[in-house]
């Protein structure tokens, strides 16, 4: 846009009286009154003068009155008018997650061969694998490993034996950099109460498939030696208790079962039909689209579907289900969407779903001009079943972005605007006003498919209409370009307007306190017998030059009128 005086809705009622002002106090500044002249004298003039030129592009008609929507160059070339949110499911911690985990044990001199058993320096040992099952976050889950990044491993132990006594745990399967995780624990003879708490879990990785069961279970080794101790009888026992506690994973393979992950409820505002300032009696989108980006770092195979998807209309506020849709919408809840999932740690798949006239009631969903779109939304995983391939990291998530693309093909029919605006004309009754006649020229020329018809009423403030902008009711300040079969402009067209102001019109306005303005609009052939459709496209603009002319009258003592100004 090469101009800034065009930066909000074109109001001919205020460009008019501006230019009038301007012109009543261009005398006093462009005049140098100041070398008096003691006679009486009568200055007649007439002149010219270029006041406003501009140059709009589309972008910046939109933004007058919609600044929420996004503009966007469509695969096709013409734009398309976007209302967009972002959603994200939950947080992966909040369903897949890591319980605590506890598991104990003892070993009784029952389970010792004390023969040989009798002097200083003997030992005897006795040895045991055991299971310790996890507890999943879902009973169907059947976790393979685990990376944690962080976690707690507490134990406690006790031996009443009245030997000397070591006990070893070992976890084959616990390791960090290849290391398996030892803890070992002696007792002086009659025995104890032995810890080792608060040991950091981060950085470990846990394999869960060494077991019998082939998941959800890791091995403990333990082993148990006696060193004799003289006089001492063989009865006692070594209990243990083993925690893992506050563990995060960053990341977990194995198969995580049927899980939902929950979506915010969220809405989107479609501002351009909130505007309570025009109405529309017909108006077609041929091809609007509802759109649904996927970005999915889960390793899960996962379908997605919305439980709640309504539009309210502007026109009478009914809500209209977007879900009900015939035998069922592509992402209704019974026919849920089935998200491309990574592949490998770290990769990010890209997923896209498009609602329109061939899928869905969308279209039908525009026509009736909604103001918001709602919706919540559910993924499920692992629909088809077992699959160990599954695998999340700290970060997993599903992230949403649903739009509502207007793609700007289509027509307008009798699209109305009316607002009203406050005026101040005191300038234009003082005493030594010179202006006798003002003429606006307003020459435009258009590239964009549509024609506008406008009129501005002055009133008082009783709202009294005192005069018209216009003599007609309606006046074609805007012709329509002509277009082509495929609906783009062929070229500009052009349109001269002139607003002409002599003294008696002008004393209409002496109490006006208001303009009342009102425009109606159609795309180009849009009438009450045809709908021809036309294509918006970025490159389209309309250029304006606004000049003026005025007849000015000075009569009286140069002397005392320059004091006045």
């Amino acid at each position: 846009m090469k101009t800034k005086v065009m930066k909000t809705k074109l109001k001919y009622s205020v460009i008019v009286f501006t230019l009038v002002l301007a012109v009543s106090s261009c005398i006093k500044d462009n005049f140098d009154l100041n070398n008096r002249w003691d006679r009486e004298v009568q200055y007649d003039a007439s002149f010219a003068a270029p006041a406003v030129w501009g140059d709009i592009a589309f972008t910046d008609v939109i933004q007058m009155y919609d600044s929420t929507g996004l503009l966007v160059e469509n695969d096709e070339g013409y734009v398309s008018l976007q209302y967009k949110t972002n959603v994200s499911s939950d947080t992966v911690q909040s369903v897949i997650y890591l319980e605590d985990q506890t598991t104990s044990g003892n070993v009784g001199s029952p389970n010792f061969d004390f023969t040989g058993f009798d002097s200083a320096g003997d030992t005897v040992s006795y040895a045991y694998t055991m299971d310790m099952p996890f507890t999943m976050f879902n009973p169907d889950a059947e976790i393979d490993s685990i990376t944690l990044k962080s976690g707690i491993m507490n134990i406690v132990t006790n031996s009443s034996y009245l030997h000397t006594a070591r006990l070893y745990i070992t976890f084959p399967t616990v390791t960090k950099n290849g290391v398996p995780l030892k803890k070992v624990f002696t007792y002086v003879p009659g025995g104890g109460t032995e810890t080792s708490l608060n040991n950091d879990f981060s950085g470990y990785k846990v394999d869960l498939t060494q077991t019998a069961t082939g998941f959800n279970e890791i091995p403990i080794n333990i082993r148990v030696t006696l060193y004799y101790t003289s006089g001492s009888n063989n009865s006692g026992n070594i209990s243990f208790n083993a925690d893992m506690t506050n563990m995060r994973y960053s990341i977990m393979h194995g198969y995580f079962g049927l899980n939902t992950l929950f979506f915010e409820s969220d809405t989107i505002d479609i501002s351009l039909f909130r505007n309570k300032d025009w109405d529309i009696e017909r108006y077609s989108f041929v091809d609007p689209k509802f759109r649904i980006y996927y970005e999915n770092s889960y390793g899960i195979p996962s379908q997605f579907y919305f439980t709640h998807l309504v539009a309210n209309s502007a026109v009478d506020d009914q809500d209209m289900n977007i879900i009900d849709y015939g035998i069922g919408l592509p992402i209704g809840e019974s026919n849920p969407f089935d998200v491309s999932y990574s592949m490998s740690v770290n990769e990010i798949m890209l997923d896209s779903l498009i609602l329109d006239h061939n899928n869905s009631n969308i279209a039908d969903v525009v026509n009736m001009r909604p103001k918001w779109i709602q919706f919540k939304a559910k993924a499920t995983t692992n629909p088809a079943g077992n699959d160990h391939h599954n695998f999340v990291t700290e970060n997993s998530k599903i992230d949403v972005d649903v739009i509502m693309e207007l793609p700007l093909w289509g027509y307008v029919y009798n699209f109305n605007i009316r607002d009203t605006a406050d005026i101040d004309v005191s300038d234009l009754f003082n005493d030594y006003n010179p202006l006798k006649r003002a003429l606006v020229r307003i020459d435009i020329q258009n590239g964009f498919p549509a024609e506008a018809y406008g009129q501005v009423y002055f009133v008082d403030n009783n709202y009294n209409v005192l005069d018209s902008l216009f003599y007609t009711y309606e006046e074609r300040v805007l012709a329509a370009a002509d277009v082509d079969g495929d609906g783009r402009v062929l070229d500009y067209s052009r349109k001269v307007t002139k607003i002409e102001y002599d003294t008696d019109r002008l004393e209409k306005l002496r109490n006006c306190t208001r303009v009342i303005y009102g425009a109606q609009a159609n795309t180009t052939d849009a009438t009450t017998d045809s709908d021809k459709i036309v294509k918006i496209y970025s490159d389209y603009r309309i250029k304006f030059d606004i000049g003026f002319e005025v007849d000015l009258e000075v009569d009286g003592n140069i002397d005392s009128i320059s004091n006045q100004f």
